[in-house]
């Protein structure tokens, strides 16, 4: 039998008839209706599924994740009586077990009584009606006040009288944040103040005045912007960073000019309100968290710091080298450890002596953390994702503040406790000698370090054999 090829046959008697079928009926310019066919629309967005909620439970989004910020936005309440000559508006955080709601304010077109040291609203503060009760709102006597004198209750207790005007003032485009800050040196604390500001802004911008119909706080307002630092404490290693939230010069209290007038006031969230104060000394699983990334991320942008390096080269352990608590024999500790492992590069770093803006870029080229407990452990905020965080907690301590922050950057976290220490010596007292020192076995040390830098054998651009 002889094969045929398959061959394919083209008709032309019967094409234009084919095409013809399929081709629209497109409607004629000259018809009088100039009918338009509505052609299906297309979306060109990546499918839904691609939108992964980071958190899968309320604990963890309602304190590190964006609904933080929505659930303030949310909760909107003015505090004056209709016909006061200014607007007081205020905004709480949701109210979580065993705590009450925070609270963040914006009085508008408050003015400065430079014989009261004190800015003046002209608002009589209004009951809550019930559906605002019902929803656990505040009535403004029972703002919350902090630790070490803050909080906006404090705040406008001590530096805000809400005479009433007698006249009317314009409006402005001026903001004046007032801080009280809880003090000027320890990192943890400070940058918890600032972080809480700057989130205080991010919900003023997430809000629309219904006066204006217009957001309460645009970012260009930042130029319009100063802070007033209430207290009396020292400028301190963040005094620049507070720039970041407003661009004005920062000035004190005592400096405000006698004609200071028609400044928009910002009661911000307290450092002592930030969520993550909610992982102190419990362990909770919450993961990258949308906040504290977000404000890394501003503070790295801040002093012009790559926000991405891969992890490379020689595996970089920063000691934190105390002033107080340190771990006994630790310099010696490191030498053997740099001697056993030659991919290492080991440096013992005195935050307190450098600028903050120069502790920041040691941190961000920093594979692993290592200290005693502290707050030095603040920096892993700045560390890149993916690095480690080794802990060493004094003898009974279970605080669990550093090991949760070290999972909200996706950072591995190692900790082990110090051994008992000796009985001091005869008239020194325990407590402050033990601030000054802890004890681990150099053995225990090692082995605990060896872990940590095997944990980035294979992380970025390291291919290592872990043995």
């Amino acid at each position: 039998m002889i094969s045929v090829p398959f061959q394919r046959h083209r008709s032309t008697t019967f094409l234009p008839v084919i095409i013809q079928d399929y081709i629209p009926k497109w409607p004629s310019h000259t018809e009088e209706s100039q009918t338009q066919v509505d052609l299906p629309k297309w979306t060109m967005d990546v499918p839904p599924e691609y939108n992964v909620d980071p958190y899968h439970s309320s604990f963890c989004a309602e304190r590190y994740g964006r609904t933080y910020l929505e659930n303030m936005r949310d909760s909107a309440t003015e505090y004056c009586m209709p016909g006061s000559s200014i607007n007081l508006t205020c905004f709480h955080t949701t109210k979580w077990p065993g705590s009450s709601r925070d609270t963040m304010c914006l009085g508008q077109a408050a003015t400065w009584d430079a014989y009261e040291k004190k800015f003046q609203l002209g608002c009589d503060i209004r009951p809550l009606d019930g559906e605002e009760k019902a929803k656990g709102y505040p009535e403004f006597n029972s703002f919350r006040s902090y630790w070490y004198g803050t909080g906006t209750k404090v705040i406008f207790d001590e530096f805000v009288s809400k005479t009433k005007h007698l006249r009317q003032y314009p409006t402005t485009s001026n903001y004046t944040i007032l801080i009280k800050r809880e003090g000027a040196l320890n990192p943890w604390h400070c940058l918890m103040e600032i972080w809480s500001a700057m989130m205080t802004i991010d919900v003023l911008r997430m809000s629309v005045n219904p006066a204006t119909n217009a957001p309460f706080y645009i970012p260009e307002d930042i130029r319009d912007t100063q802070i007033v630092i209430l207290d009396d404490h020292v400028d301190g290693f963040y005094i620049d960073l507070w720039t970041a939230v407003a661009q004005r010069p920062i000035i004190r209290l005592k400096e405000l000019s006698e004609t200071t007038e028609f400044e928009n006031i910002i009661v911000p969230l307290p450092g002592a309100s930030n969520p993550i104060w909610q992982g102190d000394w419990t362990i909770h699983d919450c993961g990258q968290s949308e906040l504290l990334r977000t404000f890394s991320d501003r503070v790295l942008s801040f002093y012009n710091v790559e926000p991405w390096k891969p992890h490379d080269g020689d595996i970089v352990i920063t000691y934190i080298d105390r002033r107080r608590r340190r771990l006994v024999g630790q310099e010696s500790y490191l030498e053997e450890l740099q001697s056993r492992d030659p991919r290492v590069k080991i440096q013992m770093i005195d935050f307190e002596s450098i600028p903050f803006s120069e502790q920041v870029k040691i941190v961000r080229e920093t594979d692993i953390l290592v200290g005693v407990h502290g707050a030095g452990l603040t920096h892993g905020i700045f560390l890149p994702e993916g690095s480690v965080m080794v802990e060493i907690l004094p003898e009974g301590l279970n605080h669990k503040g550093f090991r949760n922050l070290a999972g909200l950057r996706s950072h591995t976290y190692l900790s082990v406790h110090a051994s008992k220490l000796p009985a001091p010596s005869r008239g020194k007292k325990r407590a402050e000698w033990h601030s000054e020192d802890v004890s681990l076995d150099r053995e225990r040390f090692l082995d605990l370090m060896k872990v940590a830098i095997r944990s980035v054998y294979n992380k970025g651009l390291r291919n290592y054999d872990v043995n």
